[in-house]
């Protein structure tokens, strides 16, 4: 992690992530998009890696973000 205690990178379609360690295990995830639209979530490290809205729709960006920090924190 760099200074600030964030990690950053690049999603495939361009939106930008940054990571913040909020807890022990709960991640705080900033997405901005192409538009510059912003996301954001709060990700639990514990919790299942599956990323669905309330109508059971899964978010591409928020699962290839969870699995690139998580393929970054492992290096």
């Amino acid at each position: 992690m760099t200074n600030d205690n964030s990690i950053r990178f690049t999603l495939s379609d361009d939106t930008r992530v940054i990571v913040k360690k909020v807890t022990n295990s709960k991640y705080d995830f900033e997405l901005t998009l192409p538009n510059g639209n912003r996301k954001t979530f709060i990700w639990r490290g514990d919790a299942s890696n599956e990323f669905g809205d309330r109508n059971g729709d899964i978010d591409g960006r928020i699962t290839e973000a969870v699995q690139q920090f998580l393929s970054a924190s492992n290096d």
